[in-house]
C-alpha cells in the first residue's frame, strides 16, 4: 500500500513539473477565451505586452584604411627685403669732398648766384684746411725720422751739399783708378759717324783720369774721320754677338770672358763714370759699400719688393706695428745693405 503512494507522488510531482514548463514556454500574449487568459486576470484584460525588439545583427566592420595626411600647409612666402643702401662717406672727408666738390662746381658755374658760389669756395675752403693740416703734421713726422727725411740722404743746404759732392768725387775717383787694371771699355763706331767722333774725345778723358783702357772696334772697317784711334780693331762678329745695330755704343770688358752694355749714344764724362761703377758693382768688382761712397747721397736703405717678408693683412691694418717693422728693415738695410726677415730679428 505504502509503495503505491509513493509511485503516485512521484506521478504526481513529474507533471506539476511538466506543467511548469509548458507555462513558462507559452505566450506572454494568451489567446481570449483561453485557460491562460483567464490564468492573467491580474494583469488586466485587455493590457498586453509589447514584445521585445529584436536588436539588429551588427554589421561586419569592415576596416577603412587611414586617412592620407594632410597636405603640408604651404610656406609662407619670406618677404625679400632688400638689402640697406650702403652709408656713404662721412660729410667733409675726403672722399666726400671729392665726390661732392665737382657738384657744388657744376652748379655755381650753371647758376652762379651768390648762395652757390660761395657753397663751392666753402667746401674748396675745407679741403685746402685739410690738406694745410695734413702738410703740416707731415713735416712734424719726417723731420723726427731719419728714414723719412729725404735731407738725410741728400742735403739741401749748398754748403753741405758741395761738402759732400767733393767727398763724393775723391772716394770715385779713386775707385775708377783702382778698376784701371781690371777692365776695358769696348768702342764701337763707323767712320762717318759724327756723334762716334765726338764720343771718342770723352773716352780720352777717360783714359786720362781712370787709365781705363779704351778697346776701339771699327764696325764698317775704316777709321773715324777726325782721326782719333787710328790702331782700331775691325769688327769680327763682336759686335753682332753683343747686339748692337747702332753706333757709337760701349761696352765694359771683365775678365776673363764677360762683357756688359754701359750704353749707346754720345755720354757724358761724369753718366760714363757712374755707369761703369754700376755695371762693376754687378759684376761682384767691388763690393756695395765702396759704391755707396762714390753716390752723391747717403744710403740708409732702400726699400724694394723683397722687403714685403712677415707683412701680412693684419699688420697692414695696424699702423703702429707697421711703422715698428718697417723701421726695423730700414735699420738692418743701413747697418749692412741686406733686408732681415722679422722672424730672425
Amino acid at each position: 500500500m505504502r509503495l503505491k503512494i509513493v509511485i503516485a507522488s512521484a506521478v504526481v510531482l513529474l507533471l506539476a513539473q511538466q506543467a511548469l514548463g509548458e507555462t513558462q514556454e507559452e505566450s506572454s500574449l494568451p489567446d481570449a477565451g483561453s485557460g491562460k487568459f483567464y490564468r492573467g486576470k491580474s494583469e488586466g484584460w485587455f493590457w498586453y505586452k509589447d514584445p521585445a525588439e529584436e536588436q539588429p545583427d551588427e554589421p561586419h566592420k569592415i576596416e577603412l584604411p587611414p586617412p592620407p595626411p594632410p597636405p603640408p600647409a604651404p610656406e609662407k612666402e619670406v618677404e625679400k627685403q632688400e638689402p640697406a643702401a650702403p652709408k656713404g662717406p662721412a660729410v667733409f672727408s675726403v672722399a666726400w669732398i671729392k665726390k661732392n666738390l665737382p657738384i657744388y662746381r657744376d652748379r655755381a658755374i650753371d647758376n652762379p648766384t651768390d648762395e652757390n658760389v660761395q657753397a663751392y669756395y666753402y667746401l674748396q675752403r675745407v679741403m685746402m684746411d685739410k690738406a694745410s693740416k695734413f702738410s703740416e703734421m707731415s713735416s712734424r713726422v719726417i723731420m723726427k725720422d731719419p728714414f723719412l727725411d729725404e735731407d738725410s740722404r741728400r742735403p739741401v743746404a749748398t754748403y753741405a751739399a758741395n761738402a759732400l759732392n767733393r767727398e763724393v768725387a775723391s772716394n770715385k775717383d779713386k775707385v775708377l783708378k783702382s778698376l784701371g787694371g781690371k777692365v776695358g771699355l769696348f768702342f764701337f763706331f763707323k767712320s762717318n759717324c759724327v756723334l762716334c767722333a765726338e764720343q771718342a774725345n770723352v773716352l780720352q778723358s777717360l783714359t786720362t783720369s781712370t787709365g781705363i783702357n779704351i778697346i776701339p772696334v771699327s764696325v764698317d772697317g775704316r777709321p773715324l774721320d777726325n782721326g782719333a784711334f787710328p790702331d782700331y780693331r775691325v769688327d769680327d762678329g763682336q759686335s753682332k754677338k753683343l747686339e748692337i745695330f747702332q753706333t757709337p755704343a760701349l761696352a765694359l770688358a771683365i775678365p776673363p770672358n764677360k762683357t756688359e752694355i754701359v750704353g749707346y749714344g754720345a755720354i757724358t764724362l761724369d753718366v760714363l763714370f757712374n755707369r761703369i761703377l754700376i755695371v762693376s758693382k754687378e759684376s761682384g768688382l767691388i763690393d756695395k759699400k765702396t759704391f755707396d761712397s762714390t753716390q752723391p747721397f747717403f744710403d740708409n736703405g732702400l726699400l724694394s719688393l723683397d722687403d714685403n717678408d712677415g707683412i701680412d693683412e693684419d699688420l697692414l691694418n695696424d699702423p703702429q706695428k707697421f711703422v715698428e717693422s718697417m723701421k726695423k728693415k730700414l735699420a738692418r738695410k743701413a747697418i749692412d745693405g741686406e733686408p732681415h726677415n722679422e722672424t730672425e730679428q
